[in-house]
């Protein structure tokens, strides 16, 4: 009933943009077909049973490591698909090392538990075909170089030479990995997109490289090739893709001689996406960058310049459901933070990875030069937990929240394609409504 009824607003609405070019209907129904082939093959995708528990022997890399709980946990990519592998404290594993592991392998299961969190939709989302229960691992003696194992050489430089401040967002910038203190820090600052891999820190590789790159014919390629080598070595992370994928948009359309459209380039990314991997879309992460990303956009193809200074109010608001359903609340400093948040970032996380060079290529007196970019990290620090201490109020989850973030998200939408105010408000009371009854 909600689908139908979402269905015949879209229709009601369909000719009310405010500009209707030649060829729209065949456009239009184009674009119906096409959004009912893919949901049919994500379908197929998502339902794709699984295989039977079994006990397996098998080597396989370590393509990622993490801590989890009391213990560890890596996703080993085999001969027979990707496994979600718990380890012990005792157990050491590295990225890019080879395990022998022996254990129950059984299909991952989408089930929310005792606290809320689905692990089974998180490691799906993260390519995990299943997960290996009593599982025993030993090492192989075999490394080969590529770019886990550069990884875990880059991490092993930071976590040796670097201070505690510079240590930690060094790793999130550069690698996509989470120093536990410091995520605890941003979430309290309402920051936390600031240790994701996101559009600012793609955008700020490419950016730097148009600075450098001096001759122009080549700039869109080299720019392209640093860009998805920077998206590797940070951990390719969905935020880290839809970025990439957002910006590669934008380098095609430039070298075809087509004009750029903000919100086109990220629904062309996030629906790329969802047809490789499907179980993004439960991801939160995924979800938040998305929505800020799509937010960001309407206000660029709006030309909105004027409405530019609140886009962290926007944001805030936005985001704040979801967020609050994840974690239990939402700082409202983090309105106020991300005001300066963002264009500090722009320029402390560039000056701190130039700082960080000496130390982690062993020249002496390296130390010196990060020192500087630990204070600039610490004076950040004092002014976030300044804001926080004068604005220490939080939101709760509530339905309330709920209806007016979509309301408000699916408005800016609409109106970033085209529609006018009115319609862009009544279709977006629409989706409100029908997501509602969902």
């Amino acid at each position: 009933m909600s689908g139908a009824f979402l269905f015949a607003c879209f229709l009601g609405l369909a000719g009310s943009a405010e500009v209707i070019s030649p060829g729209f209907r065949q456009v239009f129904s184009f674009i119906l077909f096409l959004t009912l082939a893919g949901s049919l093959f994500l379908y197929s995708r998502l339902d794709d049973g699984g295989f039977e528990t079994k006990r397996v022997d098998i080597q396989g890399r370590v393509i990622s490591e993490r801590s989890w709980g009391r213990g560890r946990v890596v996703l080993l990519d085999s001969h027979e698909g990707r496994f979600v592998v718990h380890l012990p404290p005792s157990v050491l594993a590295r990225e890019g090392e080879r395990l022998s592991v022996k254990g129950l392998a059984e299909p991952l299961v989408p089930r929310p538990g005792i606290s809320g969190f689905d692990e089974g939709t998180y490691w799906k989302a993260r390519g995990a075909d299943g997960i290996l229960r009593r599982a025993s691992a030993e090492p192989v003696k075999e490394t080969s170089i590529g770019v886990s194992w550069w990884r875990s050489l880059l991490r092993e430089r930071i976590l040796k030479t670097m201070p505690p401040l510079m240590r930690g967002h060094l790793l999130a910038a550069w690698l996509g990995a989470r120093d536990p203190d410091l995520a605890l820090r941003h979430a309290s600052w309402g920051t936390s997109h600031l240790l994701a891999v996101s559009g600012l820190h793609v955008g700020m590789v490419v950016f730097l490289l148009f600075l450098i790159l001096p001759v122009r014919f080549f700039r869109l390629s080299m720019a392209s090739f640093a860009m998805w080598f920077y998206v590797l070595i940070a951990g390719v992370s969905s935020s880290a893709l839809r970025a990439g994928l957002m910006l590669q948009a934008g380098f095609v359309g430039r070298w075809i001689g087509r004009p750029l459209a903000a919100v086109n380039t990220v629904s062309v990314a996030g629906l790329l996406l969802l047809l490789w991997r499907p179980w993004f879309f439960w991801d939160l992460g995924w979800q938040l960058s998305m929505l800020a990303a799509l937010i960001l956009s309407s206000l660029h193809d709006l030309g909105a310049k004027k409405a530019w200074f609140l886009a962290p109010v926007l944001l805030w608001v936005c985001t704040a459901a979801p967020v609050s359903d994840a974690f239990g609340s939402v700082p409202v400093a983090g309105m106020a933070i991300n005001f300066i948040a963002v264009p500090v970032f722009g320029v402390l996380l560039p000056a701190a990875s130039i700082l960080a060079l000496p130390a982690l290529a062993g020249i002496p007196g390296g130390w010196l030069p990060a020192g500087a970019g630990e204070i600039l990290f610490s004076a950040w620090a004092h002014v976030a937990d300044l804001a926080v201490d004068l604005l220490s109020w939080k939101v709760m989850p509530s339905s309330a929240l709920s209806i007016f973030s979509v309301l408000l998200a699916a408005f800016f939408l609409l109106r970033g394609i085209g529609f006018r105010s009115f319609p862009a408000a009544a279709f977006a009371g629409g989706i409100t409504v029908c997501l509602t009854m969902l």
